[in-house]
C-alpha cells in the first residue's frame, strides 16, 4: 500500500532559479548592457583622443608655418606665402625669377621641423618692355671719374673688416686704412663720404641702420687719426637698403657687408641716409 506524498511540479522550481516572466534569464540582459556600455565608452575615448591629437597637430603646423614665413621675410622674399597641408610646407605667391623660386625652397628646407616642401610659386613671363634708365649722379668730368676709381681701389671693400656684429675694425683692415690715408694726403682738395652697408639679418627693425652708421664712423675715426682733415670726411649708414648681392647665401651676405667711399665733388652733399623704419621701436 503506497502512501500518497504531494509532488511539487518541476516548472515551479525552474522559475525560482531566476527566469524572467518572458522565459529568458535576467542575468543575460545585465551582462549585455555592461558590454554595450563598455563599447560606447571606449568609442568616446577614442574620439576624444583623436580630437586632442588633431588640435595639437594644428597648433604645431601653425607654429611651423609662422617660422617659415618669418624666414622668407628675413631672406628678402616677402611675396612668398606659407601654408601647411598634411605636414607639407606649401609655398605660394609670385617671385621675379626662377633663381628666387629655387632659393625659396632652400630657405624652407633649412628650417627645423620641415619635412617636405611643395613649391607652387609662380614666375612671371618676361615681357618686351621699353625700360627707362636714369643717369646716376656721377662726377662731371674725367678727372673726377679717375679720382673716384682710384679712391675705390684704395678702399676696396674686402680690405675693411669688422668683428662679427660690432664696429671694431680687425687687424686685417689696417693696410687698407693706411692706403686710404696716403691717397687722401696726396689729394688734399677732395671730400669723401664713407658709406656703411650690412646684410639683411637683424633682430629688430632699424638695428642694421645703426650698426652701419657706427661702422662708417669707426672708419672715419681711423682716417682722422692718420691725419685726414675732419671737414673732408662724412660718414653715413645705409643699413641693408642697397645690397649688391643676394641675402640668401653666405657669400652674398658677405658681399653686402661692406664699406664704400664716394667722392663728393663741388656742389654735392653725397647720398642721404635712408629713413628710420616706422617699426624701429617695436623691440
Amino acid at each position: 500500500m503506497r502512501s500518497r506524498v504531494p509532488i511539487t511540479p518541476l516548472t515551479s522550481s525552474r522559475q525560482s532559479l531566476g527566469r524572467s516572466g518572458n522565459g529568458f534569464p535576467s542575468s543575460l540582459f545585465t551582462k549585455r548592457n555592461v558590454v554595450i556600455a563598455l563599447i560606447v565608452f571606449s568609442f568616446l575615448i577614442i574620439i576624444a583622443i583623436g580630437q586632442s591629437s588633431d588640435s595639437e597637430q594644428t597648433e604645431e603646423d601653425l607654429g611651423l608655418a609662422a617660422i617659415v614665413q618669418e624666414s622668407m621675410i628675413r631672406s628678402g622674399l616677402p611675396t612668398v606665402e606659407i601654408q601647411m597641408i598634411d605636414s607639407t610646407v606649401v609655398l605660394e605667391g609670385i617671385v621675379k625669377t626662377q633663381e628666387l623660386k629655387e632659393a625659396a625652397t632652400r630657405v624652407a628646407q633649412a628650417q627645423p621641423g620641415v619635412i617636405s616642401v611643395e613649391n607652387l610659386l609662380k614666375v612671371p613671363e618676361p615681357r618686351n618692355q621699353v625700360t627707362t634708365t636714369t643717369t646716376p649722379d656721377l662726377p662731371a668730368n674725367q678727372t673726377d671719374l679717375l679720382l673716384q676709381t682710384r679712391l675705390s681701389a684704395a678702399g676696396a671693400s674686402s680690405g675693411i673688416q669688422f668683428e662679427s656684429g660690432g664696429d671694431i675694425l680687425t687687424l686685417e683692415s689696417l693696410p687698407t686704412l693706411e692706403r686710404l690715408a696716403y691717397f687722401l694726403s696726396n689729394e688734399k682738395e677732395i671730400r669723401v663720404q664713407i658709406l656703411g652697408h650690412t646684410d639683411s639679418d637683424e633682430k629688430c627693425p632699424g638695428d642694421n641702420l645703426i650698426l652701419s652708421q657706427r661702422r662708417a664712423e669707426a672708419v672715419r675715426a681711423q682716417l682722422l687719426a692718420r691725419g685726414v682733415e675732419a671737414e673732408r670726411l662724412t660718414s653715413t649708414g645705409m643699413g641693408h637698403t642697397d645690397p649688391i648681392a643676394d641675402n640668401l647665401s653666405k657669400s652674398g651676405k658677405a658681399a653686402n657687408r661692406r664699406i664704400e667711399f664716394l667722392l663728393i665733388t663741388e656742389g654735392q652733399e653725397g647720398i642721404p641716409s635712408p629713413p628710420k623704419p616706422e617699426s624701429a621701436n617695436a623691440c
